[in-house]
């Protein structure tokens, strides 16, 4: 099993790999507000709460999330596709 803090290494360059999920949460909370300390320090805990916010979601908006959540995959998918090709294709 990984160690918890091999999930939150820094890549080559020396810098956080930002992602649209890190955007977001960034987004949400307060500036002040250091949450990846909190996941770093306190990592079953983060995985507790993570798991039933995605429960509580998915009881109350389950199809509307599970849409939203293929449409997203699909625009990624196509996007990394048409990159990857370096021409538009889809």
């Amino acid at each position: 099993m990984a160690n918890s803090e091999a999930l939150f290494e820094e890549d080559s360059v020396g810098q956080h790999d930002d992602s649209m999920a890190d955007a977001v949460v960034d987004e949400l909370l307060p500036v002040s507000f250091d949450w990846q300390r909190l996941v770093k320090t306190y990592p079953l805990t983060s995985l507790a709460v993570a798991a039933a916010g995605g429960w509580v979601l998915s009881r109350r908006r389950g199809l509307g999330l599970v849409t939203a959540l293929a449409g997203f995959a699909a625009d990624q998918l196509v996007e990394h596709v048409n990159e990857f090709l370096q021409e538009e294709v889809l």
